[in-house]
């Protein structure tokens, strides 16, 4: 009797060791992980070349998905930059990186396309307008909010790099400080 209640808990653990021992690289220390993915819907925005966007653009391939503007002048270029190198060590054409913009007032596609670019030709830049962007921010509980400085204004915002999986699924997200390094070998793990 007591080998007969044995046998499950064998073929459970056996179960969980396989699976677990098919993750070969540990989750890097910034990264979150959300106890359930959570379905991403109502995307309608524009990138940098005036497309528009909507949620089928973050099906088929996994996305690091940034929110900060053009005029940010540290947390975003340092951010960028740091992405940029954890692409570059992705071997897999399965990665986009998106630079979601809080401050449509001055990222029109055109700004969007020349700041994009200084970092990495492959990334994406995206906006819409106010309503659109709250929408899709709050989905990825992404904070922003406009603050005065002298005569013009900053954007005040998350720091956070969200992981989207391939089904379009808000699945974790990476906080400062970035390590490049271990998020590639996440990356190339996962894909």
């Amino acid at each position: 009797m007591e080998n007969i209640m044995r046998q499950p808990l064998l073929i459970v653990l056996f179960g969980l060791f396989v699976t677990l021992s098919g993750c070969s690289e540990p989750m890097p220390e910034s990264y979150q992980p959300l106890p359930q993915s959570i379905k991403l819907s109502d995307v309608n925005l524009y990138d940098q070349n005036a497309n528009t966007i909507h949620e089928q653009n973050l099906l088929g391939k996994w996305s690091l998905v940034f929110f900060g503007y053009t005029y940010c002048p540290d947390v975003c270029p340092t951010t960028l930059a740091e992405l940029n190198r954890v692409a570059s060590k992705v071997t897999s054409d399965e990665l986009q990186v998106v630079l979601v913009s809080v401050d449509p007032e001055r990222d029109n596609p055109k700004q969007l396309k020349t700041y994009i670019e200084y970092f990495n030709p492959k990334f994406q830049a995206w906006s819409g307008d106010i309503n659109s962007i709250e929408v899709f921010a709050r989905q990825l509980h992404i904070f922003f909010q406009k603050q005065p400085y002298g005569e013009s204004y900053l954007m005040d915002h998350s720091s956070q790099v969200v992981l989207v999986n391939p089904e379009g699924e808000y699945q974790g997200f990476f906080t400062a400080p970035l390590n490049p390094e271990e998020m590639s070998d996440y990356l190339n793990s996962l894909i």
